[in-house]
């Protein structure tokens, strides 16, 4: 080989390692498998049988250092049907598609991303993180918000034990089964704030999902007591058709015998006729082979649901 050749190889590859050194890739994900039988699809077909737990997924992350306490990072994030290796919906990317700026100033994110305080302060209280038939994401946002936006403009500051972020994102419905999504009738806007300090943590968060009367507040706390954790949450807000709804939820959860116990219970309420939407009580343990690998069984029962007010599931999840 001419040593010019040789030369241009040997600076191609140090090229690389460089920009190697400077940016990262990380593949992340979980996959979730096992026997569910969900609340409220009694005549459904495929009630029961081989399913989620939590959805499955897999995504790509990074970073790069741009110098000066600037940085660059994107985060992709893809659900998936482990029994059947379908994407769950329309969109690739429906967990998360952003491209973002981290600075001394605090972090913009574009992009599919979590509505504002909705990992921060309305999954909270929940020690089932809004997963399985024992997912209590309807008392964090009353059915009336959403869990994410496209195209989302979002700004993140944290200071200490305090955080905020607000969000703007385009006025189309982000849960839609078809692409692009009906339009909302204005931009989803929203914001949050919290404290978290040492054993404590209060959170408060603000949504208007996008339609003319639609608004949902909703603040939650977190104290660690020696080995237990305890949380609780309130919402209060209106829907579109301006029906007054509120919710209440409390939970715990516990070490216990090489995992972890958990127990939650909620009540979401049409304050407007005063009529129960949803009273729910859900009780599970989580037993880990790993930090990555735990077998988990959860039951859970709505006394307000249509139909089959019983539910539970039982099965395996890897995070990777």
């Amino acid at each position: 080989m001419p040593i010019k050749h040789v030369l241009s190889t040997v600076m191609l590859a140090a090229g690389t390692g460089l920009a190697s050194a400077q940016s990262s890739l990380v593949l992340f994900g979980k996959i979730d498998s096992g026997y569910v039988d969900k609340i409220g699809t009694k005549t459904a077909k495929g009630d029961k049988g081989l399913g989620e737990g939590a959805q499955s997924r897999f995504g790509l992350r990074g970073s790069e250092n741009l110098g000066n306490g600037l940085s660059a990072f994107y985060w992709l994030e893809n659900r998936f049907k482990s029994d059947t290796g379908e994407l769950t919906t329309a969109r690739f990317f429906q967990g998360q598609s952003i491209l973002g700026l981290k600075g001394p100033w605090g972090t913009v994110t574009m992009g599919r991303d979590y509505i504002a305080g909705y990992v921060e302060v309305q999954m909270a209280p929940d020690p089932f993180i809004h997963t399985g038939v024992s997912s209590m994401v309807a008392f964090g946002n009353g059915n009336i918000g959403t869990v994410r936006n496209d195209g989302a403009i979002s700004y993140k500051v944290e200071s200490g034990p305090l955080g905020f972020v607000a969000q703007w994102a385009r006025d189309t419905n982000p849960n839609s089964a078809t692409l692009p999504g009906p339009l909302t009738a204005e931009h989803p806007v929203g914001a949050s704030a919290w404290y978290q300090a040492g054993p404590l943590f209060l959170g408060y968060s603000y949504e208007n999902p996008g339609g003319v009367h639609d608004v949902w507040h909703f603040a939650a706390m977190r104290a660690v007591l020696g080995p237990v954790t305890l949380s609780a949450g309130y919402g209060q807000g209106e829907t579109n058709t301006q029906e007054e709804r509120r919710s209440w939820v409390v939970g715990a959860h516990m070490p216990v015998g090489g995992g972890r116990l958990k127990v939650v219970y909620g009540d979401l309420r049409n304050t407007s006729a005063s009529l129960p939407i949803s009273r729910k009580m859900a009780l599970g343990y989580n037993y880990n082979f790993s930090k990555r690998t735990f077998v988990y069984l959860n039951i859970a029962r709505d006394r307000d649901a249509t139909a089959d007010r019983n539910g539970f599931d039982v099965g395996v999840q890897h995070n990777f």
